[in-house]
């Protein structure tokens, strides 16, 4: 008999049995993906409280640890760049969290907003280090818009039952 052709027992041969292996697992594979069991994007309501309150705590860390102490300009500067990478890398774990039925758009747009800020948080700290720019640093206060645009948006998911606070001054 040829390789691929059933034996003289009545049983297919290892060809055969190995695609039939290959088809099942594969088979087995989409149904598990169709299932959903890699996981969900969607949370629980207390699920998704969690997750923005976590981030939201994590950007607030990033910011105090910039007004944290005394130092040079290069220390502040450093100070700003290691908050940016902070305030990227909690943007990103909430935005692999995923969101609570009916809080995709505020996820996306607060995602976005902290992203923004560690942009802008990275940018000063690139500007001020440039010589002849170190009195950026000099102002009471730096503006941020992703800080702003991420406290609206908490505010408006405070208004719509998640409970979590805006982000503070520094």
């Amino acid at each position: 008999m040829s390789p691929g052709t059933a034996t003289g027992c009545g049983y297919p041969s290892r060809v055969l049995r190995t695609v039939r292996i290959g088809v099942a697992a594969a088979l087995l594979a989409a149904v598990l993906v169709l299932a959903g069991c890699g996981g969900s994007d969607t949370l629980s309501k207390q699920e998704y409280t969690d997750a923005v309150s976590n981030t939201r705590d994590r950007v607030d860390y990033a910011l105090t640890q910039i007004t944290v102490g005394h130092g040079t300009t290069q220390v502040l500067i450093d100070r700003m760049e290691n908050a940016s990478k902070l305030v990227e890398e909690a943007a990103d774990d909430l935005d692999g969290k995923g969101s609570a039925a009916g809080f995709e758009d505020e996820t996306d747009r607060l995602v976005q907003a902290f992203r923004d800020l560690a942009t802008q948080l990275d940018a000063t700290a690139s500007d001020a280090s440039q010589p002849g720019m170190e009195h950026l640093l000099d102002a009471r206060a730096l503006e941020f818009p992703g800080w702003t645009t991420a406290n609206h948006i908490l505010a408006k998911l405070k208004q719509q039952g998640i409970a979590v606070e805006p982000i503070g001054s520094h």
